[in-house]
Formats: C-alpha cells, sequence, structure tokens
C-alpha cells in the first residue's frame, strides 16, 4: 500500500526537478497532438526554436511576448503568495488598456510624449487597480469566492470592450470593423532595441520583478503577505489587518496587469481593438506556478512561454501545424504541474499491509 509522509521542506533540486518534469510531460502531450496532425514532431520542435530564438527579429518577437506575461505573473505572484486566487488577470489587463487608450485617442493633440506616455502608464495602473479591488473587497469582508468573481469579472470586461468598440470609440474610417483610431506617435512606448517591437514595456516587467521581490522579501508588508498564506487565523492572532493586506495586495496585482495591457497596446498594437489579449492573463498563471511564486523566475519563465508563442505562431504559418497546439501543450504544463504538488508536499513510500 502507498504511505504518505509529509515533507517538512522542499529542496530546491525537487522543485527543480518537477518543474523540468511538468515541461517534459507538456512537450510530450504536445507531439501526440502534432502527431495526430500527421507531422513530425521534432520537426515542429526544431522549428519552434528557430522560430523563438533564430535570429534577431524572432528573438525580439520572443521578449515582445513575454513582455506582458512579466507584468501581470509577477503581480499574480504577490496575491498567490496569500493565497487569494486572482483569476481575473485578463479583464484587469483590458480595464487597464481601455482607460490608457482613452488618452491617446482623446487626450490634448499637442501634449509631449513624455507627459502623455506618463498619464497614460498612471491610467493602465488605476484600470487595473479598480478592477481589481470589486473582487478583493467582496472577499476581505464578505467572503465571496475571489475564484468566481474574478472570472465573472473578466466577460464583464470584455463587454466593456466591445461596447466601446463596436460603439463611439470606432473608426469612422475602420470599415466597420472594430478598431479604434491608430495612436499617434506620441502616444507610442519607445523601442528599446532598433527595428524592432521590444519596447519600454520589457523594463517596466524587470523592474516590476525586483519591486515586488524586495516587497516579499525585506518589508514588513511582505512578511504579512507570507503570514497569510500560511494561516489566516494564525495572521488574524498576530494582529494582523488580513483584509487591509488583501486589498492592498489585489490592487498592486491588477495595477501590474493593467499597465501590461497600456504597454501591450502602446508599444506593439498601436490601437484599441477586441483582440488585445491572447490569453496573457491566464498564460500569465502557469508563469506564476512554474516560477514557484519568485519573481525572478518568473521573468525567464515568461521567456520561456513567450518563445513557445512566439515559435508556436511561425510553426502555424509555415508547416499548417493546427491552430490551439501552443494551448494544448501549456495548459498540459500547468495540469501536470499542479498534479505534482502532491509530490512536493508529501514523500511517498510503498508499505507491507497487516494480515
Amino acid at each position: 500500500m502507498l504511505r504518505f509522509e509529509k515533507r517538512e521542506n522542499v529542496s530546491l533540486k525537487l522543485r527543480i526537478f518537477i518543474s523540468v518534469i511538468s515541461v517534459l510531460a507538456g512537450l510530450i502531450i504536445g507531439a501526440i497532438a502534432i502527431l495526430l496532425a500527421r507531422i513530425n514532431p521534432l520537426t515542429a520542435y526544431k522549428s519552434i526554436i528557430i522560430g523563438a530564438f533564430g535570429s534577431k527579429y524572432t528573438l525580439t518577437e520572443t521578449l515582445v511576448s513575454a513582455t506582458p506575461l512579466i507584468l501581470i505573473s509577477v503581480g499574480l505572484i504577490l496575491v498567490f503568495k496569500m493565497n487569494f486566487w486572482n483569476i481575473g488577470a485578463y479583464g484587469q489587463y483590458i480595464i487597464g488598456a481601455i482607460f490608457s487608450s482613452y488618452f491617446a485617442l482623446f487626450g490634448p493633440p499637442n501634449i509631449s510624449r513624455f507627459l502623455l506616455l506618463t498619464i497614460m502608464t498612471f491610467a493602465g495602473l488605476a484600470g487595473g487597480a479598480i478592477w481589481a479591488i470589486i473582487p478583493a473587497v467582496l472577499r476581505a469582508y464578505w467572503e465571496v469566492n475571489e475564484v468566481i468573481s474574478t472570472l465573472l469579472l473578466n466577460y464583464v470586461a470584455l463587454y466593456i470592450l466591445k461596447y466601446f468598440m463596436y460603439g463611439f470609440w470606432r473608426d469612422p474610417t475602420s470599415h466597420g470593423f472594430p478598431l479604434s483610431k491608430p495612436f499617434a506617435m506620441n502616444a507610442q512606448l519607445p523601442r528599446i532595441i532598433p527595428n524592432s517591437r521590444t519596447n519600454l514595456g520589457l523594463i517596466f516587467g524587470i523592474i516590476a520583478a525586483v519591486i515586488i521581490w524586495f516587497i516579499i522579501k525585506k518589508t514588513k508588508f511582505g512578511y504579512e503577505i507570507r503570514v497569510i498564506g500560511g494561516s489566516k487565523e494564525a495572521a488574524r492572532y498576530a494582529g494582523i489587518n488580513v483584509a487591509r493586506n488583501m486589498i492592498i495586495a489585489m490592487i498592486i496585482s491588477g495595477a501590474l496587469a493593467g499597465l501590461a495591457g497600456m504597454a501591450q497596446l502602446s508599444g506593439v498594437i498601436h490601437m484599441l481593438q477586441i483582440e488585445i489579449n491572447p490569453g496573457y492573463g491566464y498564460t500569465a498563471i502557469i508563469v506564476a506556478w512554474l516560477s514557484y511564486l519568485d519573481p525572478f523566475a518568473a521573468v525567464f519563465v515568461s521567456i520561456l512561454l513567450g518563445a513557445l508563442a512566439s515559435g508556436g505562431y511561425q510553426i502555424q504559418i509555415t508547416m499548417q501545424v493546427p491552430f490551439g497546439i501552443v494551448a494544448v501543450i501549456e495548459s498540459a504544463i500547468l495540469f501536470v504541474l499542479i498534479g505534482s504538488e502532491v509530490l512536493m508536499r508529501y514523500r511517498i513510500s510503498f508499505a507491507k499491509g497487516r494480515a
């Protein structure tokens, strides 16, 4: 019979081992899906690597895909540390994009680029934060399940975006397509690598990772978050204001998701449209878990999954691999990773049963 013994500590080697196994399992499941499409998986994966890192262009596109993942995932790490399950980064991303787009589309025409981008940055932060406050307050004071509330608010945010895109924010010259007019140059984030789409948003993400790491490891607030994550009852007994910390953490998390929306529009898309969020809010959850809630690890995992997305897009075009293979791989990785939590928490051994 199986015997489960709870582990006192989980070694770094075990964490790395389980992460590697999770990624490999996801790749194997993806290989099976590729085989069903009658395509050689080894050739497909080789093409993904080349499509992600094979040239300066593909490398910069990988960084473009990684940028919103970094911003969103480090914010999720903060709230996940306290066992608050924010599944609403998708909606917070959208609202941040809408808030920042208002100033890009309707701001003063002669405003300086620095001032306009500063306003748009704070607007994106504010939009995401406002959308995150709602489920935080519901959970903090009325114990409303945050998984349900954040998930449902994603759909509300999407329909708000559709309202604007099919309404008076739509560009009259778009021939009926739900697009805003293009952003002026002073509303576009500067590019940090010449002749590429890699923009200042990447720097925002790295700075955010450093700040979140500092908050978690070096501040009283971060210590209280970790105590709350261990036990809310113990935290309350120690005099920690659980509701206040929960709301503050969600404000930060939502603000970073909103900033990701601003950076994606201002730095990459240069207009507001319905298709502004190819699953970043959900993929960032995978990033947070694969990095074991470490902000610095999240930067590297974001680049890994950004490479998977960027390279996956290339094979969809060049090899006609079915759309959705990348999502299958990502979902398999997350599924295996969550299942492997049993190995993280318990040491499994075989014991002889009594006669």
